[in-house]
């Protein structure tokens, strides 16, 4: 197996249960599998740095957060804040609240 994609449990299909929960499959699910694990759900950049660090993931990936702020990269690296996503914009409409979001001016 070449990775292990890993969805954390406070995150199911399209709700959220809860983001403040702390990651919990990534950490056992590293006790069995030694290659590289890509954890998503409900990370932000504080957890994405913590589960990262402590060596359950080698990889965090980010979904909803991307339609709403198109230079995401550049703002967590910077630690600009987020723009809320819209989560009613996700399964159909128009470019509104979906890609029309601007990049961050600090």
């Amino acid at each position: 197996m070449a990775y292990l994609h890993i969805i954390e449990p406070r995150v199911m299909g399209t709700e959220t249960i809860d983001e403040s929960l702390t990651p919990v499959a990534s950490s056992f699910l590293r006790q069995i599998f030694k290659g590289p694990i890509i954890a998503a759900g409900g990370f932000d950049r504080d957890d994405a740095e913590s589960i990262l660090q402590k060596g359950d993931a080698d990889l965090v990936a980010f979904g909803r957060y991307f339609t709403s702020n198109p230079d995401l990269p550049k703002r967590l690296k910077m630690n600009f804040p987020l723009t809320p996503y819209v989560r009613d914009a996700f399964w159909g409409g128009n470019e509104t609240n979906y890609i029309d979001f601007p990049t961050y001016k600090s």
